[in-house]
């Protein structure tokens, strides 16, 4: 893909997406999750998905 063009006259942009059937705004934010969802636990309670192993390998690439 190349750049052809850029609009930067918003009435222009406007009439285009018009043109195409497309919505000129921005579909409105979800409202935030409740505080309670993302505080129920302590940072460190749960195993992180990624596991580090804290040992330093040997010269010779063995743990």
């Amino acid at each position: 893909m190349r750049l052809v063009a850029a609009i930067e006259d918003p009435d222009v942009a406007r009439k285009i997406l018009a043109c195409l059937d497309l919505p000129a705004r921005a579909p409105p934010l979800s409202p935030a999750p409740e505080e309670s969802a993302w505080q129920d636990s302590e940072p460190g309670d749960e195993e992180p998905p990624w596991a580090f192993d804290p040992t330093t390998p040997e010269p010779d690439g063995t743990a």
